[in-house]
């Protein structure tokens, strides 16, 4: 059995860099890893959580009396004429780098996308008007009451920031990506547009865990925008702050502690409620012990 390092702090492991000890670390390796890890969770009992890159969750600051695995160890690739395989642990923008290695196109859209690349098919991430899910033809995840499954993509339901599978307890282990041919200099060209609308936008300054809350599409309500016309930009608690360069970022200016940070999300949401009636979604995620 892979073997786990015991009570570590989780905080190096955030795009937070926040968070609390856990009795338990994994660091899994493959597919069949997970699987047994899972597996033995749940013959035990121990909770547990999944982290890839880190990005999208808050932990908390408390000890997390459970276990918490982490897919970065699982980031094989493998380029096969007209797609890409890779672990789930493995950073959005490598799969990028690698099709512009490859003189591949499609991808350019994952470039700098902060995270893992399994972390972006939970949440369906999209940029520059492409969806993962437009180019997912495959997901091998497993499950511990039902095995190891390989997803055809017209078997997974996509939505905005979610899709089925996740939804019904499935842990994404494997991609496999389409590409296309494409020109060298006009793939490199884009990627270099996107960091440079990253960089103007600060997307990196200050550790984050992305958008907090979710736009509402249904009722046309971006979030980011709403936030901003209530003057929120520059609302602190602490060392967390709703970030004067985006509304719906709330960023990690020094020394913010988790509890700073979920107060200052659920001080946001209390005055939105309060000044507009609306509830917003989360788009952050909670973890660990408050």
């Amino acid at each position: 059995m892979i073997q786990s390092q015991q009570d570590i702090s989780i905080a190096p492991y955030t795009y937070y860099k926040i968070g609390g000890t856990v009795r338990e670390l994994y660091f899994p390796e493959n597919t069949s890893d997970v699987l047994e890890l899972v597996q033995i969770f749940k013959k035990n009992n121990t909770d547990y959580f999944i982290l890839g890159g880190g990005t999208n969750v808050l932990v908390g600051d408390g000890y997390w009396d459970g276990a918490v695995m982490i897919t970065t160890n699982m980031d094989h690739t493998e380029a096969l004429g007209n797609k890409l395989i890779c672990g789930s642990g493995m950073a959005s923008s490598r799969a990028a780098d690698i099709a512009l290695e490859n003189n591949k196109t499609g991808l350019e859209f994952l470039y700098r996308l902060p995270g893992s690349i399994g972390g972006a098919l939970a949440g369906n991430a999209r940029f520059d008007n492409t969806n993962i899910s437009d180019v997912i033809l495959s997901v091998l995840a497993v499950n511990p009451n039902h095995g190891m499954k390989r997803f055809r993509s017209n078997e997974i339901d996509f939505s905005y920031k979610q899709n089925s599978i996740v939804n019904e307890g499935w842990i994404i282990c494997e991609l496999t990506l389409a590409w296309r041919n494409g020109d060298f200099e006009e793939i490199k060209a884009r990627m270099d547009e996107i960091e440079r609308f990253r960089n103007d936008n600060h997307h990196f300054d200050y550790p984050s865990c992305g958008c907090v809350f979710k736009n509402d599409h249904k009722n046309n309500i971006q979030a980011g925008r709403l936030l901003d016309s209530l003057g929120l930009k520059g609302l602190k608690i602490g060392d967390a702050e709703v970030a004067p360069f985006h509304a719906n970022f709330v960023i990690n200016t020094g020394n913010a502690t988790a509890r700073e940070v979920r107060e200052l999300i659920e001080k946001v949401e209390s005055l939105v409620i309060e000044k507009t009636g609306i509830k917003l979604e989360r788009e952050v995620k909670f973890y660990g012990a408050f």
